[in-house]
């Protein structure tokens, strides 16, 4: 898997997995060192991409490095500052995408199978869930940009405070997905979203994240955001249908499912601004 690394004082992941440079959280009094470093790094691995999450008033100096803006998303920091998804791209193969079809209204939904949709409670996922979480997500993915079909990786995340959780039926876990909380930035990251394909269009997923909106909500979180799949239309129609914004499109971005895929940004306030 690729690596996470402090480069002046910012998160950084990078490697051949997603064959990128990830500025996951910005943080430096010196944006053109920081610049210079991961343009060495991408050149010097050979990366085909940079992608930076950044506070829109430190656009202008990555602007000036041949970035491009590919999402915004309002109140991203704090509920007050927005969020730029930008990119710097190193071969013109990775720029380009396929276009989509990204659902941009609500719609009725999926109702295949409505008849058939079983009772069921979501609960809280615990460290010693890992071992069935990660069986689940080696179903569903081939490969995927975090190590989540690895038990080891699920536990720590869930001691470090990310907030999985799960719905049971038949005695097994069949959906997953989990809140990532960024408490400094009052933002939360839905992800990890996951079902076994005999239970899919039960509206599982959409019943996920209603509950960990209510639990980013009860943390203070601000703003709710996601990077989904851009070829999944069912998946990108779930958070359409929550009342999510479209914010952009992050261009042959990540490794996914056995190849590198386009992803959809969403967002949605989680509180009055």
């Amino acid at each position: 898997m690729d690596t996470i690394e402090t480069i002046k004082g910012s998160v950084v992941q990078h490697g051949r997995h997603n064959d990128r440079i990830y500025l996951m959280h910005f943080g430096t009094s010196d944006t053109p060192g920081l610049i210079a470093r991961l343009d060495s790094m991408a050149e010097k691995h050979g990366y085909g991409k940079i992608l930076a999450k950044i506070p829109a008033p430190a656009w202008k100096p990555f602007r000036s490095a041949d970035y491009c803006q590919e999402a915004l998303v309002p109140g991203f920091f704090k509920g007050r500052t927005d969020g730029l998804f930008i990119a710097k791209y190193f071969s013109a193969a990775r720029q380009s995408a396929q276009p989509h079809k990204i659902p941009l209204k609500p719609s009725a939904g999926n109702r295949r199978r409505t008849a058939e949709r079983p009772s069921h409670h979501i609960e809280p996922c615990r460290p010693a869930d890992a071992g069935e979480m990660a069986a689940l997500y080696r179903k569903v993915f081939k490969t995927y940009p975090f190590p989540i079909r690895q038990p080891d990786f699920l536990a720590r995340m869930m001691e470090a405070g990310a907030h999985y959780f799960c719905i049971r039926l038949q005695g097994k876990i069949v959906a997953i997905a989990s809140a990532e909380t960024d408490r400094e930035h009052l933002n939360a990251e839905m992800t990890d979203f996951a079902t076994l394909p005999e239970w899919r269009g039960m509206g599982l997923a959409g019943r996920l994240l209603i509950r960990l909106e209510q639990t980013a909500r009860l943390l203070g979180m601000k703003t709710a955001y996601t990077i989904a799949r851009a070829a999944s239309k069912p998946m990108n129609a779930v958070f359409c249908n929550r009342g999510y914004t479209y914010a952009g499109l992050l261009k042959k971005n990540t490794q996914i499912n056995g190849r590198i895929e386009s992803m959809t940004v969403w967002h949605k306030p989680l509180q009055r601004r």
